[in-house]
């Protein structure tokens, strides 16, 4: 008996060599609020007449009162200096959102290499309190292709206990601040490892879950968005899986 069940579970394990499936994932953590404290400069200083001579420092071309209050002028004038507040930036960063199409060729019993397609949205909102009405939204979409291995631990005839790893290059196709497209579309990578369980309602179908831990590098950009404030994040993905017989 166990070896007609062992036999039985290498041929199911050997036919199932190619297996595509739809999935989605998100953020296991809070949306993350960040404030920092930066100086606001006004575009007003303290101007002196200068008559026609050239400037030395920071200056420009003015019409103005005379020292005196009494006529206009018109003339350059000096900067003496610029005045500026201490201003919270505060920027809040929403869970990332992922769709994906994913295919998966098996190599022997235990062992598969992945990849596919998939969408990311990153979604943040940026105030600055000082100011109530001063505020903006930020929306990044991302297109990226994982690559990586699974490795099967344990598997009846319903159940699949796995784990994978891998890498995945993303590149931002639309950024959007405040309603205006901006000309900064950076690549994003990132590594992952993953713990998944499947169950399968028939031998073609199954549906699985998938929490994860990735590190997502610095993008070299100035953008702000969820994977700089969480280089490291933990994610959880689930979906539904088809298996193809050769």
């Amino acid at each position: 008996m166990p070896d007609e069940w062992l036999t039985e579970r290498s041929s199911l394990a050997s036919s199932r060599q190619w297996s595509i499936g739809v999935n989605a994932s998100g953020g296991l953590l809070a949306a993350n609020t960040f404030q920092r404290t930066d100086r606001l400069y006004s575009q007003h200083g303290t101007f002196t007449y200068n008559g026609d001579k050239s400037p030395t420092g920071p200056a420009g071309w003015a019409y103005g009162k005379a020292e005196n209050g009494s006529d206009n002028y018109q003339g350059y004038y000096f900067v003496n200096n610029y005045s500026y507040t201490l201003t919270e930036y505060v920027s809040k960063h929403h869970l990332p959102i992922r769709f994906g199409l994913s295919v998966q060729y098996q190599l022997n019993n235990h062992l598969a290499l992945h990849s596919g397609i998939s969408y990311t949205y990153l979604y943040s909102e940026f105030s600055i309190p000082l100011y109530q009405n001063l505020s903006y939204d930020q929306k990044l979409h991302y297109l990226g292709i994982p690559l990586g291995v699974t490795w099967q631990l344990w598997s009846t005839n319903r159940f699949h206990f796995y784990l994978s790893g891998g890498a995945m290059v993303e590149k931002c196709v639309r950024a959007d601040v405040d309603g205006s497209s901006v000309s900064k579309k950076p690549w994003q990578w990132s590594v992952a490892a993953a713990a998944g369980a499947e169950y399968t309602f028939i031998p073609q179908l199954g549906v699985y879950l998938e929490p994860s831990l990735g590190y997502y590098f610095d993008d070299g950009t100035s953008l702000e968005h969820y994977y700089k404030e969480h280089s490291l994040a933990p994610s959880i993905m689930f979906g539904l899986r088809l298996h193809l017989n050769e």
